[in-house]
């Protein structure tokens, strides 16, 4: 019998009050069904039902393993805690106010957990579910103590790595180097651990520390970089030769450009692109070589795409700005310039953007429509035609320019020129999901023209009328 049939089984006998059958159908499907959320929450409600608690609570206890968002699961059990088990009572009281979205108001409870009991395991749970609360509540101390008191009972090395996380958080560098040479001393075949406390010696240049605690050769090859050991980094590297993995190749470049061997390093930053592409720190590199050289325009253009990549479009507009400034003629710059502008919204420097764009390039498609669109949003529509014209002129544009002129034209009222316009859009896109509706629009339009002569046919006729009098 499949898991549904035997729930709907038991239903039917539920419905005709045959507890005790549809009971034991259910405790026969246990070993069956105990991990389907759907068959606990029935299971138990009837055990509830039938007033037998111990099994009722039981069920209850297992479908908030098997679903920890199990509101009506956490509201049954407090019922039953609330008399037989205040540690269980306040974590599961504190459980349901994070699912209800209170966590603030869910701490209190987890510290009334912690005073009502004197389990290990029981104070750990609590402590590390408080310091997630304080986390999420933005008290980052409170956290950190939390996490310290998990370690004065047991050594866990999640929660050293966790409290280097929240140090570097707030910037306390010194104290997450502490913290984890004791996680380091406390479990020493933990490479993660080794390989944090390294990356951190080596951002406060401690070279000598990092090289003492790195667990992977790259991490090593960096701290003799860092060091100005390119010697001893170079014979790292070519021991650990590995064309399929980007630190390769990123770290060969950084030994390039200790060498100031520009070409060398910008090959294998191309090489590190390949194996890494949009990887923010190619971009970083590359920056580095063009300050290196004193190319203004290439560092600022490149630490804009560094920014890009890494979402921060702010930054990446003000480094994309600075490039224009030392570089008004490369078209590089004002290209991303205008992304960051299509996405912001921001149609008077769209607009500027776009002309500047326009006049190193008059055959840019791509900057004609867009100047199109903008005038179109302007209601300038005789603007928006004449550079929505000059892109289909170029012969590279998208069919949806016809239909754009198509709208400019209806807007002038120039009824001819925009039913021509949306003739070619149709014969350009026949499948186009719009084409039924214009086919419409285009008859109307007929339709109207026909009104039109007619209507002026007959004020000609008065008109020869009066002259005949």
């Amino acid at each position: 019998m499949s898991n549904n049939a035997v729930l709907m089984q038991a239903q039917t006998l539920i419905d005709s009050e045959e507890y005790d059958k549809a009971y034991e159908m259910l405790k026969n499907a246990y070993d069956k069904l105990k991990d389907d959320a759907e068959y606990l929450e029935k299971t138990a409600l009837l055990a509830k039902t039938m007033e037998l608690k111990d099994e009722a609570k039981k069920y209850w206890e297992e479908l908030v393993k098997v679903d920890p968002n199990s509101i009506v699961g956490y509201s049954e059990l407090l019922d039953i805690y609330i008399n037989t088990d205040k540690y269980k009572y306040y974590i599961t009281r504190a459980k349901y106010k994070v699912l209800n979205q209170q966590i603030p108001q869910s701490i209190d409870d987890y510290k009334k957990a912690i005073s009502n009991t004197t389990e290990e395991d029981e104070l750990i749970n609590a402590r590390f579910l408080l310091a997630k609360a304080y986390e999420y509540v933005g008290k980052t101390q409170n956290a950190i103590d939390e996490y310290y008191r998990i370690l004065e009972q047991k050594d866990d090395m999640a929660i050293y790595y966790k409290l280097a996380d929240l140090y570097c958080e707030i910037d306390d560098r010194f104290s997450a180097i502490n913290v984890l040479e004791r996680g380091v001393k406390a479990f020493p075949a933990v490479n993660e651990l080794g390989e944090y406390l390294a990356g951190l010696y080596i951002k406060e240049g401690n070279y000598d520390k990092a090289l003492e605690n790195a667990r992977s050769p790259y991490t090593k090859v960096k701290a003799y970089l860092m060091k100005g050991d390119n010697a001893q980094a170079l014979k790292l590297l070519n021991d650990n030769k590995d064309e399929k993995n980007a630190n390769y190749f990123a770290l060969l470049a950084e030994y390039y450009f200790n060498l100031k061997d520009w070409d060398k390093c910008l090959e294998n930053v191309e090489k590190f692109e390949s194996v890494s592409p949009q990887n923010p720190l190619c971009y970083q590199m590359r920056a580095l070589v063009c300050d290196a050289k004193d190319d203004s325009y290439g560092y600022h253009y490149n630490m804009g795409k560094c920014y890009s990549y890494k979402q921060d479009y702010e930054l990446a507009l003000n480094e994309y700005l600075n490039a224009h400034r030392f570089d008004s003629q490369k078209t590089e710059a004002i290209k991303e310039i205008i992304k960051i502008n299509e996405a912001s919204g921001d149609k008077t420097s769209l607009m500027e953007f776009y002309e500047k764009l326009v006049r190193q390039e008059p055959d840019n498609t791509f900057a004609l429509v867009g100047l199109g669109d903008v005038y179109a949003d302007l209601y300038e529509f005789k603007n928006a035609l004449e550079y929505y014209e000059k892109a289909i002129k170029t012969g590279t544009a998208s069919y949806e320019v016809y239909y754009k002129t198509g709208l400019c034209y209806e807007k002038l009222k120039d009824l001819s020129s925009a039913k021509e316009s949306y003739e070619k859009y149709l014969a350009k896109a026949p499948l186009s999901p719009d084409t039924e509706k214009l086919k419409e629009k285009l008859a109307k339009m007929d339709t109207s023209s026909s009104l039109a002569v007619s209507a002026d046919e007959g004020l000609i006729d008065k008109i020869m009328k009066l002259f005949g009098k």
